[in-house]
């Protein structure tokens, strides 16, 4: 291998498009002198700019560059060079500093310029903002926005040289938005209409409509048109369970990635958030419309039940269907022709999309005339006698209908499952509703429970008339109870595996299970149940730190740990957690004084595993103010602990604190070892990324 440049570095990774097809086309003899005269330019170019060939598989170059003009100049000669050939060649450009082993190149940037190539077509040059930044100005660019990449968690912003057509990149949606799975009908006025107001100014534009209107479902469609005028994403924030305004911006957050605040994390970027079911946390509608202003580029599409009432918002008022779109939703759905009978019923259920599915899923049992006959009758009953708007009137009486048809082991289990918050498993349902597999699946037959993958959900609009049937059955506080007891289990089983190899899918059963994992904490601590809501804390801190939760774990521990000051276990373990958010957060005070607390209580219940945890983030905090002689003290201590436990994932933790402890003293000698012996134990459990 020639010698590599070392320190800041370029690769050009080239691959050819369409090789397989071009060998049949040419045939074997041709494409192979083809092959011959497309390396030769390559290596030709590359050689005038200076580029080490580090490898070549197959069809395919890894060239490194000392400078990233260098790399850009080797690759624009290239495709001079291959433009009058039969060969197209996609390439890609990447800039970092790799680690450089005995075996070549080792890192992430190395992977990243590869996936960059990968993204391309054949005759385009695509380039990373690090690369972007390496060559200066005076070269034309197309600035192609943020993409995601597979095994890449952030985004990478992308460049291309020049400013030819391609197809869109070959990169992961940069795009959230929910895929329904049933067929969207009608409505392209509409998209059109909310695409217009986005693409021409409106900065914040609100779907209003009573539940059922089908503002969702629009929002998402009209998301969709818009996703490559928005080059750093469209992000869909699903807020259907949240009840703490406080945490809009934050939930936002978690979505989009932000890790140093949302508005820095903004900034100038292009981006349109999706932000659904906002009416239960309107409350958070003046710091929605700072955000909007304080970032330039940013557009803010709700759906909700009433305006935002802030400035610079444009509503958008969600009509009912055209009775033509729906009659085509509901033969669509019941998989009838058309006729009278059916738009007679469509337009005595105000065309609202919900109401119309909730028909239609009926004609199993019930022709569209028998409908048509038992809806009229509710409705008339109803008139002038309730307070409400006329659309939701109908809709109320729809569902009313729906469930009045229901068996009475099917109108329980339909109430029951009312206690979910953001949908839930099979097993769930079994466990704390008692589900019947064949009710369970009648209701979603009925269409007033959904099924998608592996988890069922409610609409927003039919959870909350389950939930008025649960309270009025009178058995609300005990599914209530069930419910929190499966999640606080749950808590505790994933609790041990969320830290070292393993704790990825842990991670995400729980992300999935967040909104129960609330609904239960809001439970426990309503009920007055406050050690097991302390110990559901406790249990989950890890998965609120990981996921960046702070914001929100802040909240909950600041309330619990003063509302219940008893010398428990569970205050102790819910302690650990409060210090290492607050520690997260920037308060180390908090952060110190809880974990003392923490570290005294563990102590005097003879909690092993507890004292190590408190010992290590206490030395951590320790070694954060610069007392190192305290923090080698607290760490040395930890780790002793976490051995005797045998709690090795904890261990290895500790045990990096304790060398980077060393480290910082100069003390190379010990740290050296730690280090060492850290990175055997991570091989042997395969915790190496």
């Amino acid at each position: 291998m020639p010698e590599l440049p070392t320190g800041t570095v370029t690769f050009l990774f080239t691959d050819i498009e369409g090789s397989t097809r071009l060998l049949h086309e040419l045939g074997a003899e041709k494409y192979s002198l083809a092959l011959a005269e497309h390396r030769r330019l390559l290596r030709d170019a590359l050689a005038h700019h200076a580029g080490v060939e580090v490898d070549t598989q197959g069809d395919a170059f890894f060239v490194v560059f000392a400078d990233a003009a260098g790399a850009l100049g080797a690759a624009a000669e290239a495709q001079r060079a291959l433009s009058a050939g039969p060969i197209r060649v996609r390439m890609g450009l990447h800039t970092g500093a790799p680690h450089l082993s005995g075996e070549g190149y080792v890192g992430q940037d190395v992977h990243l310029g590869a996936r960059i190539a990968a993204a391309g077509h054949g005759g385009q040059v695509l380039l990373s903002k690090a690369t972007h930044q390496g060559v200066g100005d005076g070269i034309e660019l197309l600035d192609l926005g943020e993409h995601r990449l597979k095994d890449f968690d952030s985004p990478v912003w992308i460049y291309q040289l020049g400013r030819g057509h391609f197809p869109p990149l070959r990169t992961i949606s940069n795009t959230n938005l929910p895929r329904p799975a049933s067929s969207f009908i009608g409505r392209e006025r509409e998209v059109a209409d909310i695409g217009a107001l986005l693409n021409d100014g409106a900065r914040l534009v609100t779907l209003t409509g009573p539940g059922g209107s089908g503002k969702t479902r629009l929002a998402i469609e009209s998301a969709a048109q818009v996703v490559p005028d928005f080059r750093n994403g469209v992000f869909w924030v699903d807020l259907a369970s949240l009840r703490d305004p406080a945490l809009v911006t934050a939930t936002i957050g978690q979505v989009i990635g932000a890790k140093n605040g949302l508005i820095e994390h903004i900034g100038v970027r292009h981006m349109l958030l999706v932000l659904d079911n906002l009416e239960q946390v309107v409350e958070a509608a003046p710091e929605l419309a700072g955000l909007v202003e304080q970032c330039p580029n940013l557009r803010l599409l709700d759906t909700s039940r009433e305006l935002l009432r802030v400035r610079g918002e444009v509503e958008y008022p969600v009509p009912p269907l055209a009775t033509p779109e729906a009659v085509e939703l509901f033969t669509t759905r019941a998989a009838l022709p058309s006729d009278e009978t059916i738009a007679e019923l469509c337009r005595r259920l105000d065309n609202l999309p919900l109401a119309v599915e909730l028909a239609a899923a009926r004609t199993r049992v019930l022709s569209p005339a028998q409908i048509l006959e038992r809806i009229a009758k509710r409705l008339d009953a109803l008139k002038g006698g309730r307070d409400a708007e006329a659309r939701q009137q109908t809709l109320r009486a729809t569902i009313e209908w729906s469930y009045d048809l229901l068996t009475p082991g099917e109108q329980a289990l339909f109430a029951r499952l009312s206690v979910f918050a953001g949908g839930w498993t099979l097993e769930a349902a079994e466990q704390v509703c008692h589900a019947d597999m064949d009710e369970l699946q009648s209701l979603v037959d009925k269409s007033l429970v959904r099924h998608a993958a592996d988890r069922f959900s409610m609409l927003e609009t039919i959870r909350d008339y389950a939930a008025e049937r649960l309270v009025e059955s009178g058995g609300a506080e005990e599914i209530r109870r069930l419910h929190a007891e499966h999640f606080l289990r749950l808590a505790e089983e994933a609790e041990p595996y969320l830290l070292g190899p393993g704790a990825e899918p842990w991670h995400e059963r729980l992300e999935r299970e967040h909104d129960n994992l609330r609904a239960a904490l809001a439970h426990l601590e309503h009920s007055g149940e406050l050690e097991d809501a302390l110990r559901l804390a406790g249990a989950v801190s890890e998965f609120w730190d990981q996921r960046a939760h702070h914001i929100e774990a802040q909240r909950r521990f600041e309330r619990l740990v003063r509302a219940d000051e008893r010398p428990t276990a569970a205050r102790a373990k819910a302690l650990n957690g409060a210090s290492m958010i607050a520690s997260k957060i920037g308060d180390k005070a908090t952060a110190t004084s809880w974990t003392e607390e923490a570290l005294a209580l563990h102590r005097s219940l003879g909690n092993f595993q507890g004292m190590a945890t408190s010992l290590w983030q206490l030395g951590a905090l320790n070694l954060d103010a610069g007392d190192l002689a305290q923090a080698e003290r607290l760490l040395t201590e930890s780790v002793r602990l976490f051995r005797e436990v045998g709690d090795d994932s904890s261990l290895r933790w500790t045990t990096r604190t304790l060398a980077f402890t060393y480290k910082t003293m100069g003390d190379l000698g010990r740290a050296r070892p730690l280090y060492e012996d850290n990175l055997r134990r991570a091989r042997l459990l395969g915790d190496v990324p």
